[in-house]
């Protein structure tokens, strides 16, 4: 059988009216279905939890294998129902969206009004685990509907003779979340762990301005500011008591949780756990261009942004539905564009420096029962920084080839509580490789990010004029250094330098016809993308794409 299989359709629509000279109105309308399997697997027909830990790849035989006792289905409910008889493996998404976009322009400037809307309903079962387990070992099924909607005002003008540039807006966002999530873990029968209802809504409030005076003809200044005001509230039912005590699946064990611990709401009030966040954040942007030559540039920045806050979702009690803080991040930039050899060769340069406050850390650890806890949190703060060049050489229309490398050094730096779990660590009160701190109570490096990482590629296209048409290939290939794929930098997540090819060819007859050949991961190379309590999950094998394009 087929592992990680993709099924998709889709429809897509676009229409321009245009009412006058100076109105513009853009519609687009899309709805897609996709279905694919998502299923744990190894290069190993024994489960992970039976084999002496090597990631699963000494024993790759390019061929691999589920142990997972669920049946896979490209229809899964994410149900507990459809669960309970070992059936629905696999993850189906239906979604649908409208988006407008109106433009007037006139002698005042430009005023334009975004309009999105979208929905989307998925629902998943997934075996974190891999295990044989008619159920498998640890599933989580999920069934979700979210819906959203997003208005913007945009204007833009020039004044004092196109000395000044502005844009400005105002733009508004809500979004409402509805969530039925169960979890069961294999004790010999299924266990189940959580069977809850989550409402989740959210509305964001944004004003922002940005202004470029060109002080002369080579030297512009730019400076920008965006007021945020986010609203979140948080709803949740928990069906968990009502099945333990008229338990309607005989092979799933169900026990009633402790008074006090059910995923609802009033007992996350009564825990003094917030069940509603309110953040207002103000995010400048300052920058200076100088463009030296005609052919060279040089650039320098301070930028300001947030990633929002919200609750632990996946936790299976109301201690564990923890709310996060929103992440701050200050970034500066130093570089330079610069084109070479009659416009040929072009090099860009940039250097950054990096600074997040309240790091947020997706993480997961196992509980004295044996069972993931998933949790993020604030853990610690981020540094980094680092410098990326692009280098690209174009003799002609018909070649070109490119080069980018990018260095980084990036740390965390842990705040007051984990601080104390060093201590406690290396004091021997508790032990470590647990959140970001490591077996030898250190601070791990951040996930996922590599020293360096290189990539080369390039594209060649030969004219075809017999019929009218050309023969066009592709190929890059891209040299990570190892990395940490875990968070608390256990040995299970140390991931080696790789190196990754994709490659294509395409052609096109006429006009309107295409033909396209691609691969992914050409050579077909094994990558350890995440580690989940001794789990590990792996990059797509080889993927090989044959498209066809009619354009009427």
């Amino acid at each position: 059988d087929e592992l990680n299989g993709d099924e998709a359709w889709g429809v897509r629509a676009d229409l321009r009216f245009l009412p006058s000279e100076n109105v513009t109105w853009d519609i687009s309308a899309e709805t897609i279905e996709s279905s694919s399997l998502n299923i744990t697997n190894s290069f190993s027909n024994l489960s992970v939890f039976a084999r002496p830990y090597d990631n699963g790849i000494s024993d790759n035989t390019e061929d691999r294998f589920s142990q997972t006792g669920i049946r896979a289905s490209n229809d899964s409910e994410g149900s507990l129902e459809q669960l309970a008889t070992g059936n629905g493996l696999g993850n189906s998404v239906e979604s649908w969206a409208i988006s407008s976009n109106l433009a007037w322009e006139g002698d005042f400037g430009t005023l334009t009004f975004i309009t999105g809307i979208r929905s989307l309903e998925q629902k998943f079962i997934v075996d974190f685990f891999d295990g044989p387990g008619f159920a498998g070992t640890y599933t989580i099924a999920n069934s979700g509907e979210h819906d959203q909607f997003t208005q913007e005002i945009q204007y833009n003008n020039a004044f004092m003779n196109d000395r000044l540039d502005f844009v400005g807006g105002v733009y508004y966002h809500s979004e409402s979340n509805t969530t039925d999530w169960s979890t069961l873990f294999d004790v010999g029968l299924p266990l189940l762990l959580a069977d809850r209802e989550m409402d989740n809504d959210n509305s964001s409030f944004a004003v922002y301005g940005q202004a470029d005076f060109h002080i002369t003809d080579a030297v512009t200044l730019t400076a920008g500011v965006r007021w945020t005001d986010e609203e979140k509230e948080v709803d949740l039912q928990d069906f968990k008591p009502a099945l333990a005590a008229n338990n309607p699946y005989p092979n799933i064990l169900i026990f009633p949780a402790a008074p006090g611990t059910e995923l609802t709401t009033a007992n996350l009030e009564a825990a003094g756990i917030a069940t509603k966040l309110d953040e207002s954040v103000v995010t400048p942007r300052f920058a200076i261009q100088w463009q030296i030559t005609d052919n060279v540039m040089a650039f320098a920045s301070h930028t300001e942004g947030f990633k929002s806050g919200g609750w632990n979702a996946r936790g299976t009690s109301a201690a564990e539905l923890l709310p996060f803080d929103i992440e701050e991040v200050e970034t500066q930039e130093l570089g330079f564009r610069s084109d070479w050899l009659d416009g040929t060769l072009r090099l860009n340069a940039t250097f950054f420096w990096m600074e997040a406050t309240d790091f947020q850390v997706p993480s997961a650890f196992v509980r004295d029962n044996g069972t993931i806890a998933f949790i993020t949190r604030n853990f610690a703060d981020l540094e980094n920084e680092g410098l990326e060049i692009d280098l690209s050489w174009a003799p002609s229309e018909m070649f070109n080839m490119y080069a980018t490398a990018g260095f980084q050094d990036a740390e965390q730096i842990p705040g007051e509580a984990i601080r104390q779990q060093q201590s406690d660590c290396r004091a021997g009160l508790a032990g470590g490789g647990q959140g970001i701190v490591t077996p030898s109570c250190d601070i791990a490096d951040p996930t996922r990010s590599p020293d360096s990482t290189y990539t080369i590629g390039a594209n060649l296209t030969a004219q075809l004029p017999s019929f009218n048409g050309y023969l066009a290939g592709n190929i890059n290939v891209r040299r990570t250094d190892d990395l940490n794929v875990g968070t608390s930098g256990l040995p299970n997540g140390l991931v080696d330098a790789t190196t990754e090819m994709n490659a294509g060819i395409t052609l096109g007859v006429g006009e309107n016809l295409r033909f396209a050949l691609e691969c992914q991961n050409c050579t077909n190379e094994l990558v350890q993308h995440s580690v989940l309590a001794g789990t590990f999950y792996f990059n797509e094998p080889r993927r090989v794409t044959f498209r066809a394009r009619y354009s009427f």
